[in-house]
This record gives structure tokens, sequence and C-alpha cells, in this order.
């Protein structure tokens, strides 16, 4: 069963990548993570990361496209996520994901972050998977850059949510964020 698409997406390519996820098959409301293929979404590979979720301290970033390594300033491929963020948002952000994937649904931000010492602003749409081998969660995401909107000397580092609305795709939303 397909999702409607969501009214708030902005970017023309977070509204491809929604339609790419969209029509994977499914195994209840996510897909398995064999059936994504990059190929078929290569015009939109640079701003899409891909994330295995092992437990509240290890996410793994597993697949970085070239656009987000460039605005990053270095391939965080193989990282562990959380040490890529401030501190103090390290708890909410394992908290965002254990919420998204409870349900599972999608869910879209409006995220900033530092990088070559100027704070951008991104929308964000991810999007859950199941990695069949190992029954364990992944997560999809596309960056659609919005702008700078300050500079602040410093190496990168997301920095926080703006704005975060959970997406239904078939299994509800929580209540809240």
């Amino acid at each position: 069963m397909l999702a409607e698409q969501p009214d708030i997406l902005q970017a023309a390519g977070t509204k491809r990548f929604f339609e790419y996820w969209n029509h994977l098959p499914k195994t209840g409301v996510a897909p398995d993570r064999r059936d994504f293929n990059p190929a078929r979404i290569a015009a939109l590979m640079p701003a899409v990361t891909l994330l295995e979720i092992f437990s509240d301290t290890q996410v793994l970033q597993r697949l970085t496209g070239t656009g987000v390594c460039r605005a990053m300033g270095f391939d965080p491929t193989g990282k562990n996520m959380l040490e890529l963020m401030a501190p103090e948002l390290r708890s909410d952000y394992v908290k965002l994901i254990q919420t998204q994937l409870s349900y599972p649904c999608g869910r879209w931000n409006i995220i900033r972050s530092r990088r070559e010492s100027m704070i951008d602003r991104a929308e964000v749409l991810t999007l859950p998977l199941r990695y069949g081998p190992s029954d364990r969660w992944m997560i999809l995401s596309y960056f659609g850059g919005i702008g700078a909107v300050a500079y602040e000397p410093g190496p990168y580092e997301i920095l926080g949510y703006e704005e975060t609305q959970w997406l239904d795709i078939g299994a509800g939303i929580p209540d809240r964020v």
C-alpha cells in the first residue's frame, strides 16, 4: 500500500526521494534494505545517507552521499552518527529514532548544522528500512539544503532541530515529538 505524499515536503528532491521509497516493496510498512537500489535514484544520491541502528549508543553511518560529505568536510561513513552531534542533542536524537521506529513512521525535520564556519539549515526526510539479515532497523535520509543563516567558527556539528513532524506511512504516528 502506498502512503500519501506529505504536503510538508518542500524541495523537489525531497519529494522525488519520498516517491522512490514509497514505491519500494514493503513487508508491513517498511521496505527491506535489499530492495533499496541507489542506482535508481542516482541524481539524488549525493544528498542521501543510510544509518544502521545497533543500539541506543551505536548508530553507524553506512552510506553517505558525496554532497553530504562535502557539506560536512569529511566522509563520516563507518562512524557513529551520535559522535557527530552536539553532546546535548544525543539523547533527544536517540529518542527521535526510538519513537520513529516503534511505529514505524517517517520523520521530517528542519535541522541546523555548522559547516565551514557557517550555520546552515536543511530539510531532512527520514524513512525506515529493515535489514533482513540482521533484523535491525536502518534509516534512509535525504538532505535538501535550505541555506546559510549565520557565521560561527568551528567544526562540523549538528546543532539542533527547528521543526519536526511525523509522517504516517501506514502504521500511525506518535502523539507528539
